[in-house]
């Protein structure tokens, strides 16, 4: 699991970092892949044990549990992690984890590089040769 997930970080890694985490402590998960840029979205795997818990260092997961969330605000004005899609996966399918978080890296790369291809300023942006040097909608 470890492995798959450090691929899909490197693989995405201009737009998705992964952290290992401890689910008791921070409440999320022991993997959390978040956007590069922010942190109104994760997804956290969680893994689940028979017979023992997260401090037996033999430990082998059983199984994972996963939820894709995004932060929202609240009518309060506060800001609370709200689950938009969830599941189990068992530990022979752990192939079907990587995909769907792979799926979530992919989706929050490709919408972090459209938002900076529409943010980018084109008439200032560095790495274009225009005839006349630099110009402003002035000039």
């Amino acid at each position: 699991m470890d492995a798959g997930l450090e691929r899909i970080a490197s693989i995405y890694g201009e737009h998705v970092v992964l952290f290992h985490e401890d689910p008791v402590t921070f409440g999320a998960g022991h993997f959390l892949l978040y956007p590069q840029e922010g942190s109104t979205s994760r997804f956290a795997i969680e893994e689940q044990y028979t017979g023992t818990d997260w401090s037996d260092p033999d430990r082998l997961p059983t199984s994972w549990t996963w939820q894709s969330e995004a932060c929202l605000p609240q009518t309060d004005g506060s800001y609370q992690w709200v689950t938009l899609e969830q599941g189990d996966v068992a530990s022979a399918d752990f192939s079907l984890l990587l995909e769907r978080a792979e799926g979530w890296a992919k989706t929050t790369h490709d919408l972090a590089a459209r938002e900076q291809a529409l943010t980018a300023d084109p008439i200032m942006a560095a790495g274009v040769d225009r005839r006349g040097g630099q110009h402003t909608f002035l000039t």
